[in-house]
């Protein structure tokens, strides 16, 4: 009888070893890229509603803007866009913001898009000036209905 292993043995095992190897390292890199795609959509997530925050809040202004970066230092590679158009009904109007990461190929790792309906300040600014007129006009109708209701008698 023989002892110890055999030359074919140690290559079978090496394989076997090898395939494993391989294996292993391919789902270790698919749970990398999962977690960092997850990291990104929570980013970009934030980014979106932050920026949709300043929107509504009026430090940014309420008008359409292309692909735009982020000031912060630490937000490079990310972009922004703004899209503001005439909502379902007078005095709303669509504001969407657009979050997006880009790596070199312009593949898109990250991105979120929010939608939101948002009062149309100008149509009620102008409503509102509308009805002080009206009121005014009102006002100096009764006020000479008034002085002209003493002279009668």
């Amino acid at each position: 009888m023989r002892r110890g292993i055999t030359l074919y043995e140690v290559v079978v095992a090496l394989v076997i070893f090898a395939g494993s190897m391989a294996a292993i390292s391919e789902a270790i890199s698919t749970g990398v890229r999962a977690a960092l795609q997850s990291r990104l959509q929570s980013q970009a997530i934030l980014l979106c509603q932050s920026k949709m925050g300043e929107v509504i809040a009026g430090a940014v202004p309420r008008q359409s803007m292309a692909e735009a970066a982020f000031q912060e230092p630490y937000l490079q590679g990310w972009k922004w866009s703004l899209s503001v158009k005439p909502g379902p009904h007078t005095g709303l109007l669509l504001v969407e913001v657009d979050v997006a990461y880009r790596l070199a190929g312009n593949s898109v790792d990250g991105s979120f898009s929010l939608a939101r309906l948002v009062r149309d300040q100008t149509a009620f600014a102008s409503s509102a000036s509308a009805a002080a007129t009206e009121n005014a006009a009102n006002a100096a109708a009764a006020a000479q209905q008034l002085q002209q209701t003493p002279q009668q008698n």
